[in-house]
């Protein structure tokens, strides 16, 4: 630490390699990637990716040695920031992608009865404590930094709190996603003992009634708001998300669950896209146009730049070609109850399961289909990817569904 005119300067290194050396340099509150080494110039898209987000955006939390940029992404700096560095210089170096961010999306059970549901209706029984972990182990061994347990409501597995302090902290954050009918105080801060990182907690609407009928839950809403207060005061780091509709957008209720995400003192407000997916793949009737996305990213952009309230994350931006592209099958990967492994949440294509074979097959059997090489905006909001995949899929067919019949 060393003093510079007035300011306070804090610079220390967040990744070094053979040729490259990252470092954070933090300023009176604003913080940037400087990188030093003969392969700065090739790896500079990467430095200008994350200082874009530094500098453009509202950080969660910006401390002398630390930066919590997003509930999305591992601290700065932090063992799972430095694999996310090292991924994406591999990358740009190689051509080579891992999973980097992991879904489980393999609990059957749920504390809601949504309209939009993506549980997989099977037979099966949920997958044992020992097969997640081992499944935990295999990703995070192939490099994913964050590891997110989501669909049903995890919250009703006994083995939760097992699970997330099985995943290695100094390789993986680890996240809940869930409708947040069941965190209380004392769960809270089980999870944030055990080393969860972030608690995700949905919310459809910013009046309880729509919110209410969209869960199948009288009094959902009022129970969400207490969970995610539950989860800041248990010190998570707290994010309110949504799946934004046309209806959401043009009755000016995002809007209203951004001031709502303030009043609850939340970290951020996340807002994805609405997909058809699963058991409602063909209501497209819920996706966005172009001036729907306009409107998301200058309220993105308009949130990101006051210092007031909470940040704003956003699907659109993210998973925009200019910046990262669609995740699926590149960077993400995601575990259903059945085994399955699907290349996202919501595309609804098996490409084999871990009963049968292990993670690294699948994953080299995903990276080799000619779809994910490219990149491009969300491929299950993209009308051309559904015509040729997902429009195929018959009503009758048990889902996900496996590459091999949808091809």
């Amino acid at each position: 630490m060393t003093e510079i005119g007035e300011e306070l300067l804090s610079e220390f290194s967040v990744y070094k390699a053979k040729g490259i050396e990252i470092r954070l340099d933090v300023t009176e509150g604003r913080a940037e990637l400087k990188s030093s080494g003969p392969l700065s110039l090739p790896c500079a898209p990467i430095i200008r990716y994350v200082n874009s987000m530094l500098q453009n955006e509202k950080a969660i939390e910006v401390k002398d040695d630390s930066v919590i940029l997003t509930t999305w992404l591992p601290p700065i700096p932090s063992g799972p920031f430095r694999r996310a560095l090292k991924a994406e210089i591999d990358i740009l170096l190689r051509r080579k992608y891992v999973p980097q961010a992991v879904s489980i999306n393999a609990f059957k059970r749920c504390s809601c009865s949504c309209t939009h549901c993506n549980m997989v209706q099977s037979p099966n029984e949920e997958l044992s404590t020992d097969e997640l972990k081992d499944f935990i182990d295999q990703v995070i061994g192939l490099g994913a930094i964050s590891i997110g347990f989501a669909e049903g409501d995890p919250l009703l597995r006994e083995d939760l709190v097992d699970l997330v302090r099985h995943v290695d902290k100094d390789k993986a954050i680890a996240s809940v996603f869930t409708p947040g009918i069941l965190l209380t105080e004392e769960k809270a801060v089980e999870l944030k003992t055990a080393g969860l990182y972030a608690a995700i907690i949905g919310l459809r609407s910013p009046i309880s009634g729509e919110h209410d009928t969209a869960r199948g839950v009288k009094g959902a809403f009022e129970k969400a708001t207490i969970s995610m207060k539950n989860a800041v005061k248990a010190g998570l780091y707290v994010s309110m998300h949504t799946h934004a509709n046309p209806g959401l957008i043009e009755s000016g209720k995002l809007e209203g669950l951004y001031d709502l995400a303030s009043q609850l003192g939340v970290h951020e407000l996340t807002v994805w896209e609405g997909v058809p997916t699963w058991s409602y793949m063909n209501n497209e009737r819920m996706m966005l146009n172009d001036d729907h996305r306009k409107q998301i990213l200058d309220m993105y952009r308009r949130v990101n730049s006051t210092p007031e309230g909470p940040r704003m994350f956003s699907m659109t931006f993210f998973e925009s070609p200019k910046l990262f592209g669609c995740m699926a099958g590149r960077r993400w990967l995601n575990l259903v109850d059945s085994g399955d492994l699907t290349p996202c949440t919501y595309m609804p294509i098996s490409f084999g399961n871990i009963k049968e074979e292990g993670v690294k097959d699948i994953w080299d059997r995903i990276r080799k289909f000619p779809e994910f090489r490219c990149k491009r905006s969300c491929l299950m909001l993209d009308p051309e990817f559904r015509s040729k995949y997902i429009k195929k899929i018959a009503k009758s067919e048990t889902l996900p569904i496996h590459i091999e019949k949808s091809d």
